[in-house]
């Protein structure tokens, strides 16, 4: 009645089901640097204006983009360029991570990242740390699509599911210097 004697052949190999000590690892790296690009976007979204230091709200979609694009006061094309640029590039990242983290579908990837924007944009409207701006969300979702795109592209080139964390394990070590430096050394002033 003992446990029956293995097949030659067979080795131990880790089954799919248990990580290896490198998935472990890919993933801590993962989540440590999204941690970081994490309190940068709520350093820089949230806690780089005094409280009551400013307060707008927009509701009308598209109506800052369109300013920008109508005036020609002298700076402006800058501060739109920042603004516009700006909120589609600090959400490209989310779109990455969230997309690794949820292999779902693209709608609830799509959902969390409109989530998280509108509720940056909520806490600044409340608080008066900002100006809440639907465009802030439409940009802000603009750049997590692409994310999330990015990240689809590098998982239809790779295939393969462990392969993809390694990948994602090495661009986000890579980026974790410029999220670094961002969040340590830039001292914003808005």
């Amino acid at each position: 009645m003992g446990v029956p004697p293995k097949p030659k052949g067979i080795t131990d190999l880790p089954s799919s089901r248990t990580p290896t000590k490198r998935a472990k690892a890919e993933t801590v790296a993962i989540f440590a640097v999204f941690a970081i690009y994490a309190a940068f976007l709520l350093k820089l979204l949230l806690f780089s204006r005094a409280p009551g230091s400013e307060r707008s709200i927009n509701l009308v979609p598209f109506a800052t983009i369109a300013e920008y694009a109508s005036s020609h006061a002298p700076g402006t094309a800058r501060v739109a360029f920042a603004n516009v640029v700006g909120n589609i590039l600090i959400f490209i990242p989310l779109g990455v991570y969230a997309s690794w983290l949820r292999h779902r579908s693209a709608w609830t990837t799509m959902l969390t990242v409109a989530s998280v924007s509108a509720a940056v944009e909520i806490i600044q409207g409340v608080f008066a740390v900002g100006a809440s701006d639907i465009d802030d969300v439409i940009l802000n979702c603009v750049g997590g699509l692409i994310g999330m795109l990015a990240f689809w592209l590098l998982s239809a080139i790779i295939r393969e599911r462990s392969r993809v964390r390694t990948a994602m394990a090495v661009l986000s070590l890579l980026s974790l210097p410029v999220w670094c430096y961002f969040f340590f050394v830039i001292r914003l002033r808005m």
